[in-house]
């Protein structure tokens, strides 16, 4: 039973300009919008926490990062897997784009959006286990996850001077 997750995040910045940062270097990028993560080729590694229910859950996980794939003049992508560095067989691997796209030109407004799948593991047992609280869970990561990149283009966008911006 493959499991969907769509999440977005807006980034007030021109489409080309958000485009470019994320193209120039995709990992880097993602790097910075990661808790203390550690670049490796094309390979994020990195610890997601999330709060669930009161508790505080967290796994290592690897990023994989396909290239960088411009579709027209108003959307791109870049394709990501992640999946637990430990006890792979508990926990699903994501396969996911994450696509930045042009919603208003003025002022300018940028939409990134992740949107993914997995199969939960373990057959029918996961599949419950995912009804109750894993599918949240995913939720929650691939949430923050996409906010964080969201974060680190604001901040790429605010180091450049305003008339330099278009």
């Amino acid at each position: 039973m493959e499991r969907l997750l769509h999440v977005y995040a807006y980034v007030e910045a021109p489409f080309d300009l958000v485009t470019r940062l994320l193209a120039d270097n995709t990992a880097a990028v993602l790097q910075h919008a990661t808790d203390d993560a550690a670049e490796q080729a094309g390979v994020l590694s990195r610890t997601l926490r999330v709060a669930v229910g009161g508790f505080e859950v967290s796994r290592d996980v690897t990023i994989e990062i396909g290239e960088f794939d411009p579709r027209g003049i108003t959307r791109s992508v870049v394709p990501l897997r992640w999946h637990a560095e430990s006890g792979r067989l508990l926990f699903p691997q994501l396969a996911a784009d994450l696509e930045v796209s042009a919603v208003v030109f003025d002022p300018p407004l940028t939409q990134l959006t992740v949107d993914g799948s997995y199969e939960p593991p373990l057959g029918a047992l996961g599949a419950g286990a995912d009804r109750l609280l894993l599918h949240r869970l995913a939720e929650a990561t691939v949430h923050r996850f996409t906010h964080e990149v969201a974060d680190q283009l604001r901040r790429l966008v605010d180091l450049i001077p305003e008339d330099e911006r278009l």
